[in-house]
């Protein structure tokens, strides 16, 4: 039998724009590096439509991870999606679902990166999701967000209530 997975929120269109963006500047760029790499190095055109041609493949690749980026769940757990990897929870393995505030360091300096929804594990270090509230799928849209993270929140008391019933056993009436 196959796990279906969904993701328990609507991406909306602003992923799309951030892909289509990026085309016109890889257009750009890739225009802009043929116009100095020409005559600055002596490459000939063929040289050139080739680097053109990877970056291309490159962003092609990229893209469709920035589009599958997300979170999803399904009667099994919930898989975090991220640009370079994925990681599958299973929902006997997590303890809560929270929503916090983000911090990234670099080097000391640190960055607010602002409320996101993380995976706190039975073990180990809470898991971030791509779940963020100044994210691209919901900037302008906060009730999505809240929305995102109350569906989570159902599916781990769906699969906690399921496994207090299977423990119970059979009901005699």
């Amino acid at each position: 039998m196959t796990t279906r997975w969904h993701r328990p929120y609507s991406p909306g269109p602003g992923r799309w724009l951030v892909v289509a963006w990026e085309l016109f500047g890889l257009a750009f760029f890739g225009w802009t590096t043929q116009q100095m790499l020409q005559p600055a190095i002596g490459w000939t055109t063929p040289g050139t439509v080739l680097l053109v041609l990877a970056l291309f493949a490159v962003w092609v690749v990229a893209s469709y991870r920035i589009l599958r980026m997300g979170v999803y769940v399904s009667d099994h757990g919930v898989r975090v999606v991220g640009l370079l990897g994925s990681r599958t929870v299973p929902w006997s393995e997590v303890e809560r679902i929270t929503v916090r505030e983000t911090r990234h360091s670099v080097g000391r300096l640190q960055v607010a990166g602002g409320m996101s929804v993380h995976l706190d594990p039975r073990e180990g270090a809470p898991i971030e999701t791509t779940l963020w509230a100044q994210g691209i799928d919901f900037a302008f849209r906060r009730h999505a967000f809240h929305a995102a993270y109350q569906e989570l929140r159902q599916h781990l008391n769906a699969y906690r209530q399921h496994t207090r019933n299977i423990a119970a056993g059979p009901r005699n009436i």
